[in-house]
């Protein structure tokens, strides 16, 4: 609740954080329904973006770059290897782990995803000014530093 200081009204206000929380549960949703579009799930779309970022990489690293379960983790990779999205490969470095690598078919795949979220960023800052996009950015930069217990240097205020 904020005061207005001369009418002494109250006015409710949606918290900054709601309004955060609720815009990536928007694009989450759309992604989500994109996904299922293309026949292929949004932790899968996720996986096969972090793959496509390294030239091959390891389970473990997979999940701690998802933040998710390492045996969450192996159940998507199955998934996906078994249609084709990635291969897998024993690690030289360590005969424990494999190494996965995007397919032809999963860089393809890869590819419509960022185009669709690409659009889909594009249209939600449609009618929004480059000025207020960078304003934007630079505050909820400075909430994520904030919280990640970083302070801003000079140059960035």
């Amino acid at each position: 609740m904020k005061t207005d200081a001369p009418s002494g009204q109250f006015r409710r206000q949606v918290p900054l954080g709601y309004l955060v929380h609720e815009l990536a549960r928007l694009m989450k949703r759309r992604l989500d329904d994109e996904a299922r579009m293309h026949k292929i799930t949004l932790p899968q779309w996720r996986t096969l973006a972090q793959v496509g970022q390294k030239a091959s990489i390891t389970q473990s690293a997979l999940a701690n770059a998802l933040d998710i379960d390492p045996m969450t983790i192996s159940g998507v990779l199955d998934r996906l290897e078994k249609n084709g999205l990635i291969s897998r490969e024993p690690d030289p470095a360590d005969s424990r782990a494999k190494l996965t690598q995007l397919t032809p078919e999963g860089a393809e795949r890869l590819e419509v995803a960022r185009r669709l979220g690409a659009e889909m960023y594009e249209a939600a800052l449609s009618g929004i000014s480059k000025d207020d996009i960078a304003t934007a950015e630079k505050v909820l930069r400075q909430m994520q530093n904030n919280l990640l217990g970083l302070t801003a240097t000079p140059k960035d205020q």
